[in-house]
């Protein structure tokens, strides 16, 4: 339906005063002042430019990648534009009214709170509704954490003891199969040496001696040719071949030469039987200093 231009021009005006609202609202002696709630709302408006200015900040000057460095020309413009937003909303509260009060009023600002407080507000809170799915997740990974620290206290507790059973084990094991290797290589020796009293007095057969028994071969690694001929021929493999059958009469161990003779010292003469015959004529000594 289409109305005539004086059917509007009636419309808008009243029966008191025929002049229309918008040349009413010209002639008003004041505008209408912003209508708030509560100071609340002067407060969430402030900190909402405020938290726009940092965004476009932000953008215009990026953070650096060292976060102990300030810009210098980024707190600058944030100093200006800090002081540009609160000087405008400072020249807004004349013509803010809070719940319907005039904010020059004392009736519309309490006692303790001054209304400049709500122009230095920085932080925003906001809250999210409660979620059941986000909740049940805390609460399974609490129980998660506590079984993991159960589990830890358990094996701080029986760890260590597993560890030195399973070590005491190994060596155990590893002690044995030495001991074995020992005793083979022992009644190996002594077969060897019944083989050779029992035959016709020769001696010793060294070649099939090494043959049967190749790790009981001496390699003496060589620098070259020289060396080699040195040991071979300049005595040296017999000299240290009476070393170590040396050291075997001092562990009280019969040994035979290549010639298949006896070593002059038994297990009676051993250092280890002459060891044992101090330890006990010291044990003796005590004693009979204590009687």
């Amino acid at each position: 339906m289409n109305l005539r231009s004086s059917e509007i021009t009636q419309a808008a005006t009243t029966p008191d005063d025929p002049t229309p609202c918008d040349q009413r609202t010209m002639q008003a002696p004041h505008h209408r002042k912003i209508e708030l709630q509560s100071t609340a709302d002067l407060a969430y408006l402030y900190t909402n430019t405020l938290n726009l200015s940092r965004q476009k900040l932000d953008l215009h000057f990026p953070p650096s990648a060292n976060n102990d460095a300030d810009d210098p020309m980024k707190a600058r413009v944030r100093e200006l534009v800090d002081d540009f937003i609160t000087k405008t909303f400072t020249s807004a509260i004349p013509s803010i009214s809070i719940n319907g009060l005039d904010t020059s009023s004392a009736a519309a600002i309490s006692k303790q709170t001054q209304l400049a407080d709500f122009l230095s507000t920085r932080e925003q809170v906001e809250y999210e509704p409660y979620d059941a799915h986000l909740a049940s997740r805390v609460t399974s990974l609490y129980a998660q954490l506590e079984s993991l620290t159960t589990t830890v206290a358990q094996l701080r507790r029986d760890a260590p003891v597993s560890a030195a059973k399973k070590y005491a084990e190994m060596l155990r094991d590893a002690l044995e199969e030495d001991d074995k290797e020992a005793e083979d290589d022992a009644a190996d020796l002594e077969a060897l040496i019944r083989e050779a009293q029992g035959s016709d007095g020769k001696g010793l057969d060294w070649a099939r001696i090494q043959q049967q028994r190749p790790e009981w071969i001496l390699d003496v690694p060589f620098g070259n040719e020289r060396e080699r001929e040195r040991w071979r021929n300049g005595e040296i493999g017999e000299t240290y071949a009476d070393g170590l059958s040396m050291l075997v009469r001092l562990q009280g161990e019969a040994t035979l030469s290549k010639d298949g003779d006896d070593g002059d010292a038994g297990s009676s003469k051993g250092l280890a039987a002459t060891a044992g015959k101090v330890e006990r004529a010291r044990r003796a000594a005590e004693v009979v200093e204590k009687m």
